[in-house]
């Protein structure tokens, strides 16, 4: 307390429709795309935070827990590897530093533990403790250590009283100025009470010399011992009134009683006038020995003047003799109230021990929370809660535990309100023996989760499911963990209930709002709903009413399926045992596929099929309450096989087990039949492929989300890796995922799709990983540019990991799309990768279309991106007779432009303008699509000008490049030229056969005839 008084599986496979409901948040890390990373589970030691105990160095008896001054920190006492340590955290409890162990400095008393400790009241990193005979302090927060005045050796040389025979069990802190003072209380632990009391050190004095209070004497009548339990300055004016309180046991043979004592103003212990000594009585009337503990809680308004209505605390305490419980104090009267904290009935409180007791607030508003057990089951913990301090509420879940290995054989709880308790219900409990740990609250009490200091390991990780709920096993132990609000909790722990079977097993509810814990080889189902003070799964967990053994006694639950809050379905032999009531009522559906092994539901949830131990499977559609008749056998059978449905699909069945292989079943295919695809790569480049991209030994197997395809995850527990199957139609290319570098053997694969990032959770031995794949995705944008007639540049955006660390290698593959002909694989070089995002090719054949494939290789396959592009045909040049030619003169105003046909052509396109660059459309004359080599211009150009024109070749595939040309017109006469009608010129275009030398010769007959035309003309001018 802080002191007031100083101000097995789930089918192994979960598919994708219930996936995508479960990661709704980031796991507790940044998760690595194409690389796995793994996931921090809460750790041991000092660099774990000692979260959890390592199997050989363990967690026990967790002691106190302590506020410091500022409430920045707390410190806790617990054994670590057998010796007594001191803890500071400063994130409330979830992680640890160790800052005190016996025997690495200091030694502590033969008992090796820690009585109490409190902290000053003004300084936030002043903290006293006493291992029962001395008292250690630090001043720096815990980083260094020292040991004050001794109260034994001083008392032996100094003390005129009687010197303490006990060891001291409670101290206290008060100041007054510069000025420091240390209280502490002794008591006769296990042993014949003694004379002890209360002492009193000045700690700033030299020679810090101690005083004895004087409880036995100071006082109207003596008593004949003393055992002092408790002590506690006055909270609020102690500088004023100097009041000491103390809880006290009258150890006087045959008046043996117990009472709150309290002197002020340096008077004697029970002054009438301040206040009286006040009787601590079982049911109001027994007077209580036997004390082992005792705590009192005063509240933050406490007041010592009785007038003010605040002269009051509470008292936890505990006693070997049952008379424990939490008791009222008011201030100077005769007798305490108990308050019975588990009920009274028939003249007689339940028998409870109250170990430790806290709150927050004062006398009208405080609410309490107390720690203790029932005497009847006196290892169990427990906690009460209290809203009105009168009256209280048990834990519905208690905090794990069992008996301390101090003294008594019982359970031991010290609970910590946090500051704003009486808001929000959050407060801190420690508990000892086995299972012991620092255990949360955030509803009063109610519910509790462990969250550190754990006694329990994590030997190896079983299962996980939903957002984030983890298994884990200890060597006799198995925990469920829940990740949320970025710290996990530990919400269930086999201690807590009586289980059977080998394992526990870990389902949430498609919709989210039910989480389910079964016994693997056992016949137990344990449901939590969301709880509706923290909205959380996990809190409470139900077992159900009835189990599988109501219709089958022989029954064991070897896999399970979870539809929904209530359907819940149990592979049993040639059976499912079905559930739509959480248990209530079970019913034995047939389903003939031997042991039922694991269960997959499609992804739009209308069809589960279940596999069992003869390889096959068996489908149902109607939730699993009928089951079809089950399919032939693979071709490799397997004692463990497990499935999913193809993402998107409820006819596509995958299939791998522990004999190995990877299956295909197609309910919807003409003639359904297995067809492995591990093995059935396609030959010569299979890209991603490695020598063993093959299946040995399928634990796990996940259907992902893919963009142009499908890919299937497949777990190998003999290799550790993942076999990574894409295909397209019947295509398969497999490929390897790699095992992580520091990973032990693959035990579970567990999935989430999502377009363009499938997340993958692989469970290695104790290790959670998380492997995002970015890859399940075709390379985008492939284009062909600066395209030429022997080649051209290939450009593709880069397929973005968002891994710094990755690099990404890219194959292309050319292929003739007329003779399907592969002429360039990888690189033009020879067989590759790049890394680029662009790719020169050239050597290839003109005008000829080619297929473009590009995928990412490394680090596993993408789907391939493509495209189609045609090189050019070759252009046309001087050869091909162009005419007018390139610098010709004197071209008639009307000319004719022609040029050699290409055999290939479907038309040609032709541009006339005045700008050389053809850049000007207002200086174009003409722009033209012939289907014929020539064409006529049907205008006028001017005299002595210059003109501009191209032309280029179009075929069925491609454009050739433009070819350039420029003339100059014929200067203008005196006179205008008149033709008549002159004759038209026809112009026969050879076919592809005609030889070159009769081109040549009707082109030369054509200009003549154009020479003896103009001729005429000239002949007939008119002089």
């Amino acid at each position: 307390m802080f002191k007031t008084k100083i101000s097995k599986v789930l089918g192994v496979v979960l598919t994708a429709a219930m996936v995508l409901s479960m990661f709704t948040v980031a796991a507790p890390v940044a998760a690595a795309n194409q690389d796995w990373s793994k996931i921090s589970l809460p750790g041991s030691g000092a660099t774990g935070g000692y979260v959890v105990s390592t199997p050989s160095v363990r967690f026990d008896n967790i002691g106190i827990l302590e506020w410091n001054a500022d409430k920045s920190a707390v410190y806790a006492t617990a054994e670590y590897d057998g010796v007594m340590c001191v803890f500071k955290s400063t994130d409330s409890g979830r992680s640890w530093k160790m800052v005190f162990e016996d025997g690495a400095v200091y030694t502590l008393a033969a008992s090796g533990r820690i009585f109490d400790m409190v902290a000053s009241s003004v300084n936030a990193n002043e903290v006293y403790f006493t291992d029962g005979h001395d008292i250690f302090t630090t001043k720096d927060g815990g980083a260094t250590w020292n040991k004050m005045s001794n109260l034994y050796t001083y008392a032996a040389s100094n003390f005129v009283t009687a010197i303490p025979t006990g060891i001291i069990v409670t101290l206290d802190t008060a100041v007054v100025g510069a000025t420091k003072y240390i209280f502490a209380g002794t008591a006769s632990l296990g042993v014949a009470p003694g004379a002890n009391g209360v002492y009193m050190c000045q700690e700033t004095a030299f020679g810090m010399s101690w005083t004895d209070l004087d409880v036995i004497n100071q006082r109207e009548t003596a008593w004949g011992g003393c055992n002092v339990w408790d002590v506690v300055v006055d909270p609020t004016d102690f500088a004023t009134k100097q009041g000491v309180i103390a809880v006290a046991e009258d150890t006087t043979v045959g008046s043996e009683a117990t009472y709150i004592t309290a002197k002020y103003f340096g008077n004697q212990w029970n002054m009438p006038s301040t206040c009286i000594d006040t009787a601590v009585e079982e049911n109001n009337t027994d007077s209580i020995t036997g004390i082992y503990h005792a705590e009192l809680w005063l509240p933050s308004d406490f007041n010592s003047n009785v007038a003010s209505g605040k002269f009051q605390g509470w008292l936890a305490l505990q006693t070997s003799a049952g008379q424990g419980d939490v008791y009222l104090w008011y201030g100077n009267t005769l007798t305490t109230i108990d308050l019975n904290v588990r009920g009274y009935s028939a003249g007689v409180g339940t028998a409870t021990e109250v170990t430790d007791i806290d709150g927050i607030g004062g006398i009208a508003d405080a609410r309490l929370i107390i720690g203790g057990y029932n005497i009847a089951t006196a290892s169990a913990p427990l906690t009460w809660y209290s809203s009105d301090r009168l009256t209280f509420s048990a834990n519905v879940k208690a905090p794990t535990g069992a008996a301390s290995s101090w003294g008594l054989s019982v359970a031991t709880v010290t609970v910590l309100a946090m500051g704003d308790y009486n808001t929000s219900g959050k407060a801190l409990a420690g508990t000892a023996g086995w299972d012991c740990g620092v255990s949360y609250t955030a509803d009063f009490g109610k519910t509790w989760n462990t969250i550190s200091m754990m006694r329990q390991a994590i030997v190896s990780v079983d299962n996980m499911a939903g957002n984030l709920f983890i298994v884990t096993s200890d060597y006799a132990e198995e925990s469920v963990w829940r990740f949320s609000d970025g710290v996990y909790e530990r919400v269930f722990s086999t201690s807590m209930v009586s289980e059977d079977g080998t394992t526990i097993d870990v389902a949430v509810s498609p919709a989210g709002d039910a989480l389910f814990v079964a016994t693997i080889n056992g016949t137990m189902v344990w449901r939590s709903l969301v709880d509706q003070t923290t909205g959380k799964l996990g809190q409470i967990f139900t077992a159900q009413v009835s189990s599988i053994t109501t219709v089958d006694s022989a029954a064991l639950i070897n896999s399970w399926f979870v539809s929904n809050a209530n359907t819940i379905l149990i592979g049993g032999n040639n059976v499912v045992y079905q559930t739509s009531t959480n248990g209530v009522l079970w019913f034995i559906r047939t389903c003939s596929v031997g042991i039922v092994t694991s269960f997959a539901v499609s992804t739009d949830g209308s069809t589960l099929v279940a596999g069992g131990s003869t390889g096959a499977i068996s489908k149902s559609v109607d939730g699993g309450i009928t089951w079809g008749t089950a399919t032939a056998a693979t071709t490799i059978t397997s004692s463990v096989p497990v499935v999913t449905f193809q993402n998107g699909s409820n006819s596509v069945v995958y299939l791998t087990g522990e004999n190995g292989g990877a299956f295909k079943y197609d309910f919807a295919a003409t003639t359904p039949a297995w067809v492995q695809i591990d093995n059935a790569v396609t030959t010569g480049e299979t890209f991603d492929s490695g020598a063993y991209a093959d299946v040995d030994n399928g634990v796990g197997i996940f259907s992902g989300i893919a963009s142009g395809g499908n890919v299937l995850y497949v777990l190998d527990g003999t290799w550790d890796n993942v076999i990574r199957i894409t295909n397209v139609g019947t295509s398969y290319k497999a490929g390897i995922i790699p095992a992580p570098a520091t990973a032990g053997s693959a035990t579970k694969l567990i999935g989430a799709a999502a377009p363009g990032a499938n997340v993958l959770y692989g469970i290695f031995d104790d290790e959670l990983y998380v492997y995002t794949d970015k890859m399940a995705v075709p390379v985008a944008n492939v284009q062909a540019t600066k395209i030429t007639t022997t080649g051209f540049t290939i450009t593709w955006d880069a397929l973005n990991v968002d891994n710094s660390n990755i690099t990404v290698e890219y194959y292309i593959v050319i292929t003739d799309a007329a003779t399907a002909v592969k002429v360039c694989y990888g690189l033009p070089t020879g067989a590759g990768t790049t890394t680029a995002t662009t790719l020169k090719v050239t050597g290839l054949d003109e005008d000829t279309v080619y297929q473009i494939s590009v995928w990412a290789v490394d680090p596993v396959m993408s789907f391939v991106g493509t495209a189609s592009v045609a090189t050019q045909p070759e252009k046309l040049t001087y050869t091909f007779n162009l005419m007018p030619t390139n610098g010709a003169s004197n071209v008639p105003v009307k000319p004719v432009f022609a040029w050699d046909s290409v055999v290939t052509a479907v038309s040609y396109d032709l541009v006339l303008s005045t700008d050389p660059t053809f850049a000007d459309a207002t200086k174009v004359l003409a722009t033209k699509n012939l289907t014929t080599n020539y064409w006529a211009y049907d205008g006028t150009l001017s005299n002595s000008t210059s003109y501009y024109w191209k032309v280029r070749v179009n075929t069925a595939n491609s454009t050739s490049e433009w070819f350039p040309a420029v003339f100059t017109t014929v200067k203008a006469d005196a006179a205008p030229v008149e033709v008549n009608n002159p004759p038209a010129i026809t112009l026969t275009v050879p076919q592809a056969e005609t030889p070159a030398y009769i081109w040549l010769i009707v082109a030369v007959g054509a200009v003549l005839t154009v020479a003896v035309i103009v001729l005429i003309v000239r002949t007939r001018r008119v002089v």
